[in-house]
């Protein structure tokens, strides 16, 4: 009786091969599934991350090139001497299927960093492409403080943006001048043919020294398209609209 009982205590005191082998496998299970769901969350929050930058730097650029547009400045026959040339040329170029569009124009959203420093409020800003820094595509924004007879080149050079896709600017013609608009408010025939004038058109190209429609002036509305690639290939496209003043304090003076 003794010996049995020892050899049933014995037998019943330790773990089978194959229990072990269950014992393992569900582990290993519950192992890789806690595991994937950690593999999961990291890239999710990764993921997220990269979204929150990249989206973070399109609102930034749709905001600096809405202030800048708004305070735009061109004034016809600007040209005199003594006084900085001053333009507004918007020129409608791609790539293959890509708009590689560049915008140059005179601006009043200089600050002026100290005195005494031959600057003004005025500045020439440039927005365009450029793939000559490095081997990606980069959107740059060019600006010179000292306006001069060559308002496409000179200044310092910010890289707002890497790896752009598109870069397309639109340009709609203004409506009638507001002053015209107020003197012919009570003549109804000209109420009339006002209303049944068209909506002023779009424009790919824009330049407002040779614009004649409806006189020598800058665009009403600026229409931007930005559109960015992360390092995951994903495209985002980023859209603004600004509006600038053509008949504003900008005019020739008489």
């Amino acid at each position: 009786m003794t010996r049995t009982a020892r050899q049933v205590r014995g037998t019943s005191s330790g773990l089978t091969l194959i229990e072990l082998l269950v014992a393992l496998t569900i582990l290993a299970i519950l192992l890789s599934s806690v595991y994937g769901t950690f593999v999961s969350a990291m890239h999710a929050t990764r993921r997220a991350r990269d979204d929150e930058g990249i989206y973070q730097v399109g609102r930034t650029v749709m905001d600096r090139i809405s202030m800048d547009l708004e305070m735009a400045f061109y004034r016809p026959g600007s040209d005199r001497s003594g006084h900085p040339t001053q333009l507004f040329i918007g020129l409608d170029r791609s790539d293959g299927d890509f708009a590689r569009d560049r915008l140059d124009f005179t601006a009043a959203c200089h600050v002026l960093a100290r005195e005494g420093r031959p600057e003004t409020d005025v500045v020439e800003v440039s927005y365009y492409i450029d793939d000559s820094l490095y081997d990606r595509l980069l959107l740059v924004r060019r600006e010179d403080p000292l306006p001069d007879e060559d308002l496409r080149h000179g200044g310092t050079l910010r890289v707002l943006a890497e790896n752009v896709v598109s870069l397309n600017f639109r340009y709609r013609e203004p409506g009638p001048d507001p002053a015209q608009r107020q003197r012919n408010t009570g003549d109804a025939e000209a109420k009339q043919d006002e209303q049944a004038e068209q909506e002023p058109e779009w424009h790919d190209a824009w330049n407002a020294d040779t614009f004649d429609k409806p006189s020598k002036s800058l665009p009403e509305l600026v229409e931007v398209t930005l559109v960015l690639r992360d390092k995951n290939d994903v495209e985002y496209t980023f859209s603004t609209m600004a509006q600038l003043h053509p008949y504003q304090a900008w005019r020739e003076s008489r």
